[in-house]
């Protein structure tokens, strides 16, 4: 009907490690604290709010020219999230700054729907230029001006984009296709060592030199979204838009890029990353190079035995081909290349990857799929009901719990039922904090089957306290 919305909600997977970069970086003793070697990033707020409300002054705390992890000491627990590092990256050490990734008010990680759009519009674009005669557009590629220049490299695809999709946002033919953000927890956040490979050899970005061994150089540090991390995008076709597309669509723009629904949609980014995939394997063959190799001949057994979902390459780390589609001939990147000045000649372009650290630099960045809800909706319930539990959890509970096990060598669960813990916590001044506490030890508790009937002295004693309050 005119003007009736197609809403499909689906499942966002991710299969390796995926950044939507927040355009700040992250310091040490600034933003976070090490925490054995892992870092800790903190919620300030919540730590400034934590000390001024209890018995040393904040101004004290902050004329004293104190460091963050004073400030987390002086809170008394820990407010913000873990982040652990990714894979095996050995003997690690905190590093001094960390790509951010962007999040919500509420520290929660998220794939914008403008990063996720834009991702389909190029591949969606990419598919159809490859399909059609290159004489149908090559008066549409840069020419030169009557001065003789070409365009700048920056805009140089503007005039071929205007014409296949509208010059004005107004008239976009993708104008009627719109992607929500997606969330995930921050449990799904972790520390990727980022390294980049250039000619067969690795680029150092301090020394701005290569070198034979990736561990002789160095990279970045990035805050990313794990393999497997779930989360839920929802897809709407504007169905008033739709109904009348002469209305608002520039004249001569080819309306067939956009999607029509989620069955032409999989099928075309399907066909796009199979190339994709199969480009970048080749590609690795060539740089010898098997770890990177083998990681996206997975992906694309995942995709080719994969009958319902939609894989994709997304966001910070997919590269210049990412990012215009790669759409051109061999012939016509030669061109590219020679015009705006390209790369090396005799080089092939482009000749960077970026890889996390996993054991080694393998992990390609920012392959996800998309997945029908109901494939994924038991899981995502499941993940919104662990979510609710922790966050109810007592951050002071989570931190005396790390603190006791640690001094006695002992698990959490341990130290969970014992009379330390107990003790600790009749020893908090009276108030919420102390309702919260006991609160979470209780539920915990509960749900080992310990509170009705506790197993053992020291169980026994921890509850005697518990109740006397």
């Amino acid at each position: 009907m005119k003007g009736i919305n197609q809403t499909v909600k689906l499942g966002l997977e991710i299969l390796t490690p995926t950044q939507s970069g927040s355009g700040a970086e992250l310091f040490k003793e600034l933003d976070f604290i090490d925490r054995s070697g892992m870092a800790f990033v903190v919620d300030q707020q919540a730590s400034f709010n934590a000390v001024a409300s209890g018995n040393l002054a904040l101004d004290t705390l902050l004329a004293g020219g104190a460091r963050l992890s004073d400030l987390v000491q002086a809170a008394g627990q820990d407010y913000g999230y873990r982040l652990p590092w990714l894979g095996n990256v050995g003997s690690p050490k905190t590093p001094e700054k960390i790509r951010g990734q962007l999040k919500s008010a509420m520290n929660c990680p998220y794939l914008p729907g403008s990063a996720i759009k834009g991702a389909i519009r190029t591949a969606l674009i990419a598919e159809w230029l490859r399909t059609m005669p290159s004489s149908t557009f090559a008066h549409l590629l840069p020419q030169k001006d009557k001065f003789g220049k070409f365009p700048s490299k920056q805009w140089a695809a503007k005039k071929l984009m205007d014409e296949l999709t509208g010059k004005d946002a107004k008239q976009d033919i993708f104008r009627s296709f719109k992607v929500k953000d997606t969330f995930f927890d921050n449990t799904n956040l972790r520390l990727a060592d980022i390294r980049w490979l250039n000619e067969k050899r690795w680029r150092s970005m301090s020394q701005k030199k290569s070198f034979d061994s990736w561990q002789q150089a160095d990279g970045i540090f990035a805050e990313v979204l794990q393999a497997n991390a779930l989360g839920m995008v929802t897809l709407q076709w504007d169905g008033f838009l739709l109904s009348n597309v002469n209305k608002w669509q520039q004249p001569g723009t080819v309306s067939g890029i956009a999607p029509k629904n989620f069955d032409d949609l999989k099928q075309r980014l399907n066909h796009h990353a199979k190339y994709r995939l199969q480009r970048e394997i080749d590609f690795y063959k060539e740089q010898g190079k098997p770890a990177p190799e083998q990681e996206c001949q997975r992906i694309l057994n995942m995709l080719e035995k994969d009958q319902h979902a939609a894989y994709l390459q997304m966001s910070w780390g997919s590269g210049w081909r990412g990012m215009t589609g790669d759409w051109a001939s061999e012939e016509q990147v030669k061109t590219f290349i020679e015009i705006f000045k390209l790369g090396r000649e005799g080089k092939p372009f482009p000749k960077t990857r970026r890889l996390a650290v996993s054991g080694e630099p393998k992990l390609p960045l920012g392959w996800i799929r998309l997945l029908p809800y109901e494939l994924v909706s038991e899981k995502l319930n499941n993940q919104q009901i662990q979510q609710q539990a922790i966050a109810a959890q007592s951050a002071w509970v989570n931190q005396k719990l790390a603190q006791i096990a640690q001094q006695n060598r002992s698990s959490e669960k341990e130290a969970l039922r014992g009379k330390a813990l107990a003790e600790a916590w009749q020893a908090l001044p009276d108030g919420e904090e102390k309702q919260t506490a006991l609160a979470d030890i209780k539920r915990r508790w509960q749900a080992e089957n310990w509170w009705e009937v506790p197993n053992g002295k020291s169980a026994k004693q921890a509850k005697s306290i518990y109740q006397q309050g």
